[in-house]
């Protein structure tokens, strides 16, 4: 049976039954649709299929699908099959769903029939072992699978990233799968009405090394970021606290609001502008002899190059050409504030700031789903775009000194302590810490939780009272339909964690 994306589809369906429908036991009906594009969803299908399910006594719904589609972040990608078999029990609160999703390997619906015969509730646990994928349920959290990602300064892990470079996924015991493809079987369930991409979640990861592990000097325009320090390197940043450069240096604006008046920010942006410009000649010079090195090597200029090679190949520079390099990125960085950071600190980075965070300081950051970025300047190469943003980072950048507060407001309740890290327009974060031998409950109401566990270990306790183990760096998707979910702590042990919430309405409440 052919069926195209749209709403006409839904009111065929209602009229007629599904071409291939086999009956099994206890009410159970599993429905084969072949030849589908990406949407409508599988969940909204079965939806939509509620009057006629009604009328034949449908209780455990089961439908496997065939799809085809152009993987929207991919620019030129080509058309890519992919099957989904979804489980819908009916029942209050818009019952539940459970499902698997693979692209690679085919299963034939002969073997998903006959399994579906022999016994319905363990068919889609049969599909996802057979295909190696994950097992996805509206009532069960959806546990990440990090994507890392090398970069010249160190490294991202990528917990929800959904990018041309890499695809984070979802893994279960029978496998795992892409994230996009886990999402979107029944979008409403796990993500609400406003089904959207999820909010980014990725820890960054940089070298040790001065220099080589400071990442670059950025203005954003749209996104919403903010870091959670969770280790600051003892070889980089020996008494335990670390640096960010961001936003203007009190003193030197001070400067220029002597020397300029209230026509200081031109002034200083024109100067810093210009000082930009000359570093991006240097450094772009000693970018070609390097790239140069590295073919007469055997290796790719194209591919993050580490600190230890980096250094070796930076010794066949003239002297006199490293030592310009080193003195132009200083006076650039003259007009930078420096912000301390240790271990715990939250930093909130609205668009507008321009930031760089410092070698050896490991964070975790939430952000905007949007993949933009103004480049004003980088230490090494730039390697994945050809040009210096640097005038129009300028432009776009606050022209005032950057300061970040502590946590907004705090609350102890029932031995976790509950701070509002960030408050943005399309989210908020917060941190909850969990004395020993405590547990705490946490409703799911009106949008998905994303949970990032920075210390401890613990449980998840699930509504129907199962329950999963919790360990640091742990991170995970709470569907919306999942409903109240318990944390849980040892005797001898705390466990913090860190949760994003998508916003739905302003509201600053800590709930």
């Amino acid at each position: 049976m052919a069926v195209a994306s749209g709403k006409s589809d839904l009111k065929r369906l209602l009229a007629d039954a599904p071409a291939e429908t086999f009956q099994g036991p206890h009410h159970s009906l599993l429905m084969v649709m072949r030849e589908l594009g990406p949407s409508p969803s599988t969940g909204r299908l079965l939806r939509g299929l509620t009057p006629w399910l009604d009328t034949h006594g449908a209780h455990d719904v089961y439908l496997f699908t065939e799809r085809k589609w152009r993987e929207p972040w991919q620019d030129k990608g080509g058309v890519v099959a992919y099957q989904e078999l979804v489980h819908w029990q009916r029942g209050p609160g818009g019952g539940k769903y459970r499902g698997a999703v693979w692209k690679n390997g085919v299963l034939a619906v002969d073997d998903v029939v006959h399994a579906f015969q022999l016994d319905p509730p363990s068919v889609v646990d049969y599909a996802a072992r057979r295909m190696e994928a994950a097992v996805i349920s509206s009532r069960e959290p959806l546990h990440l699978e990090v994507h890392h990602e090398e970069k010249p300064w160190g490294r991202e892990g990528w917990y929800t990233g959904i990018e041309q470079r890499g695809v984070s996924g979802v893994r279960s015991s029978s496998g795992s799968t892409e994230l996009p493809y886990a999402l979107g079987m029944f979008p409403v369930p796990l993500m609400g009405e406003r089904v959207r991409a999820p909010i980014l979640l990725k820890t960054l990861e940089p070298f040790p090394d001065e220099v080589y592990g400071d990442l670059y000097l950025e203005v954003h325009e749209e996104k919403w970021e903010t870091y959670v320090v969770l280790e600051v390197h003892p070889g980089a940043w020996r008494d335990g606290v670390g640096e960010l450069l961001a936003g203007l240096d009190p003193a030197c604006i001070g400067r220029y609001r002597a020397s300029h008046g209230d026509h200081w920010p031109d002034a200083l942006t024109a100067d810093m502008g210009a000082r930009l410009e000359d570093y991006e000649r240097v450094r772009r010079e000693i970018d070609t002899r390097l790239d140069q090195l590295l073919r007469d090597r055997g290796e790719d200029p194209g591919l993050p190059a580490g600190p230890s090679l980096q250094r070796e190949l930076r010794r066949h520079l003239p002297a006199p050409m490293a030592e310009k390099e080193a003195r132009m990125r200083r006076e650039v960085e003259a007009f930078l504030g420096k912000t301390p950071l240790r271990v715990g600190d939250v930093v909130a980075l609205p668009p507008g700031v321009i930031h760089s965070l410092r070698h050896g300081i490991r964070v975790v950051e939430f952000q905007t789903p949007t993949y933009e970025r103004l480049i004003a300047m980088f230490a090494q190469k730039v390697l994945t775009q050809s040009h210096w943003d640097s005038r129009l980072a300028l432009a776009r950048m606050e022209k005032a000194p950057y300061s970040f507060s502590p946590p907004g407001r705090q609350k102890m309740q029932g031995g976790c302590l509950v701070e509002r890290a960030v408050s943005y327009p399309e989210f908020v974060v917060d941190r909850l810490r969990l004395e020993p031998d405590r547990t705490r409950q946490e409703p799911v109401q009106d949008a998905y939780h994303l949970l990032f566990v920075v210390e401890g270990a613990g449980r998840m306790v699930l509504p129907d009272g199962t329950s999963r183990p919790l360990v640091q760096d742990d991170a995970m998707i709470v569907p919306l339909q999942m409903g109240t979910y318990s944390m849980t702590t040892s005797r001898s042990a705390p466990l913090a964690w860190l949760k994003a919430v998508p916003r739905e309405a302003p509201d600053d409440s800590v709930e």
